[in-house]
């Protein structure tokens, strides 16, 4: 047997890793990545290059101080074996896409499964499958199903069905590349292939665009239903509403022989799952959905104490995606989240603040949002989050990110802050990528074999990916280039020809190292107790009212020069016109004003009054905390540890009992330090 079928996923992982990295890559970096020790890592290069061996193919090299490069020749090579021996169609599934193709197979079954039908399709033994259903069972649980066995029908899911359709929805998009690459063989493989050139038909005329897997899942999903005996139910308001769009048309159209309520289950999807491609005029509609789209944004902004320089902008893109996610809230409809832990992990403090924003959608539906969905409007007020900007220099950057618009505008907006130079960063979606460009850098999410500018990156970008976007764009800055050539050229009577590349790629790395001393990350800033430092915290023992309150709860900042004069009178006059803003709970105010109004470093105070403050809309304070923002992103870790500390009733009162400001910082300590337990948990949960 060829030794090409020893490459497990993980060891075509590392290749893949390798070869996209625009540089040298340390074997500490790959460990990282991959989460695995420096072992795994070595033990997998020598199983790698046993299989470059046998392709003719140079093996990889560890250059010390250095890590492993691969030549642009060597990709080319190792593609070229991989796509002739057909290596694609190899896989070593793991537990968790076992258990989702086990669940998935079970949904949409067409004759009873048995334990040998998942030991033939995972290719694994029987003990594994058994293990790998404990699993499925431990799953369903989470969603009130159940799995079930009997001798006769084999293994199906016991519970309700807009759950299990929700589930497959959400599991399925993951697996489609193996059965498009015939990894999973399908039971309908025609009939599927027919119905997606259908969809995709319905796709062209709506003149739309789907998310990356929903289409093919949708035809697997519809090529078994006639093999099910579902009973659906809708609302009349809704289905009134469904059948007379233009989706639901067109499926009568091209599925005609679909039942009723199917055919508005498959519309339900094509107008809960495109992408934010719909018109500007439609958009800017003031109907319900847009009023909840601003609505959502300002209770962002007055979580977050930021308003938006282009908030027009932002709520037409909540907007957008509202309009094609309502349908899905209400009827459990999934459409999953791949970079859910990503963005849970990278983006902590900003989640948790969204889906605190997000209470104010489920008041409004009726309905739960799920974390996925939270994820996805986290990237867009991730998008809108703005930086400062550095000098440009003509750098032109194309991102290709199938995702869907609020990952690619975050993504966007990460590389805006990573290559400042940039003057111009245009993101599209793949649909619309053409081969003949004049983009410096083409950043994406997905493989583009024929470019050769091309930087491929997770969705949510790891570590090793700003560095890489860094080391690749200092290579095509035009004065870093100039400056490496003229080296060049000037060495060309010192150092042998033959040693020319070596030296030119050495000056590269040396230019790369210049920047990329620190790998820019999203900063979220320092916790709150950072700040409330005990001559930050005041104690009111005297009764006052709400203006002699909120200048009383300013002196701290005033004395530390962090703010002047005039951002107190902007916060008095705030309360005059926006009071019930102020209010980030019963009894707390978070008082705040415009940037531009005086902020001259970011920083916090806190005063607890022995006597409620009563402000002008009646409502009445016992802790005014004063914040002073420097820009829209460092305070958020900030406000994250308020929302924690002060979502428990009691806190409040805990803390206006006590009698000193250093037993007041104690207090915040201890609760903030409570809640970062609570997420480094959270995060080896995701782990």
């Amino acid at each position: 047997m060829n030794i090409l079928w020893n490459l497990d996923k993980r060891c075509q992982e590392i290749l893949k890793r390798l070869m996209y990295a625009g540089g040298y890559l340390k074997i500490q970096d790959l460990a990282d990545e991959m989460q695995i020790s420096r072992r795994s890592v070595y033990y997998d290069i020598t199983k790698i290059n046993e299989w470059l061996e046998d392709q003719d193919i140079d093996p990889l090299v560890q250059e010390r101080g250095k890590g492993i490069f691969v030549s642009s020749d060597q990709s080319r090579r190792i593609q070229e074996a991989l796509s002739d021996q057909g290596s694609d169609n190899y896989h070593v599934f793991t537990p968790e896409e076992r258990s989702r193709i086990e669940i998935c197979a079970i949904i949409i079954r067409s004759h009873p499964l048995y334990i040998e039908n998942f030991m033939e399709v995972c290719q694994v033994s029987r003990n594994t499958v058994i293990n790998d259903l404990k699993n499925v069972i431990r799953f369903l649980e989470n969603y009130n199903l159940e799995l079930t066995y009997d001798i006769k029908s084999g293994y199906r899911i016991a519970g309700d069905t807009i759950k299990k359709r929700a589930i497959f929805f959400m599991l399925f998009p993951s697996l489609w590349e193996y059965y498009d690459r015939q990894v999973v063989l399908a039971e309908n493989e025609q009939r599927i292939r027919e119905i997606l050139v259908k969809l995709k038909e319905i796709e062209s005329e709506l003149h739309a665009e789907y998310v990356s897997g929903v289409l093919p899942t949708l035809a697997v999903f519809m090529s078994a239903i006639d093999k099910r005996s579902d009973e659906l139910t809708f609302s009349d308001m809704d289905e009134e509403e469904i059948v007379e769009t233009r989706e639901y048309q067109l499926v009568s159209q091209y599925f005609p022989d679909l039942e009723n309520g199917e055919k508005i289950y498959v519309t339900l999807h094509l107008l809960g799952s495109r992408l934010q491609t719909i018109p500007v005029n439609v958009m800017k509609e003031q109907d319900e959905t847009y009023e909840i789209s601003k609505n959502l944004v300002h209770e962002f902004e007055r979580l977050t104490c930021i308003f938006f320089d282009q908030e027009e902008e932002l709520v037409d893109a909540i907007n957008a995606h509202l309009k094609t996610s309502l349908y899905r809230y209400r009827y459990g409809i999934q459409l999953g989240n791949p970079m859910l832990n990503s963005i849970k992990t990278e983006y902590e403090e900003l989640y948790e603040i969204t889906k605190k924003s997000c209470e104010y959608l489920e008041k409004k539906l009726g309905c739960l949002i799920s974390d996925a969905e939270v994820a996805y409007i986290t990237l867009h007020f991730g998008a809108f989050l703005t930086t400062n900007q550095t000098q440009k220099r003509n750098l032109r950057i194309l991102i290709i990110c199938p995702n869907g618009i609020g990952t690619g505008n975050m993504l966007r907006n990460e590389v805006a802050s990573l290559v400042p130079q940039a003057t111009e960063i245009v993101n599209l979606p793949l649909s619309q990528y053409e081969e003949d460009h004049d983009f410096d850098v083409v950043i994406s999410t997905v493989v583009l074999p024929k470019e050769k500018k091309l930087i491929v990156v997770h969705p949510i970008l790891t570590d090793q990916d700003r560095v890489t976007i860094l080391r690749n764009c200092m290579y095509t800055e035009p004065q870093a280039n100039l400056q490496i050539q003229e080296i060049v050229r000037l060495a060309t009577s010192y150092i042998p020809s033959s040693k020319l590349n070596e030296f030119e790629k050495d000056l590269q790395d040396y230019y790369s190292s210049i920047q990329i001393r620190t790998v820019p990350h999203r900063n979220f800033g320092q916790n709150l107790v950072y700040y409330l430092k005990p001559s930050h915290i005041q104690i009111c023992r005297d009764a006052c009212d709400w203006e002699e309150a909120l200048r009383l709860s300013c002196k701290p900042l005033l004395m530390e020069d962090s703010i002047t004069q005039e951002y107190v009178e902007a916060i008095v006059e705030d309360q005059k016109n926006r009071g019930l803003m102020m209010f980030l709970a019963d009894g707390l105010v978070l008082a705040h004003a415009a940037i531009e109004k005086g902020v001259k470093q970011l920083d916090v105070a806190l005063c607890t009054f022995k006597h409620p403050v009563t402000f002008l809309n009646g409502k009445q304070a016992r802790i005014i905390i004063v914040l002073c923002a420097e820009d829209q992103t460092k305070h958020i870790r900030i406000l994250n540890d308020v929302l924690n500390i002060f979502s428990k009733k009691k806190s409040i009162e805990q803390l206006t009992a006590l009698d000193s400001s250093e037993d007041i910082q104690g207090y915040i300590r201890s609760h903030t330090q409570e809640n970062e337990g609570e997420f480094a948990i959270k995060r080896l949960q995701i782990a």
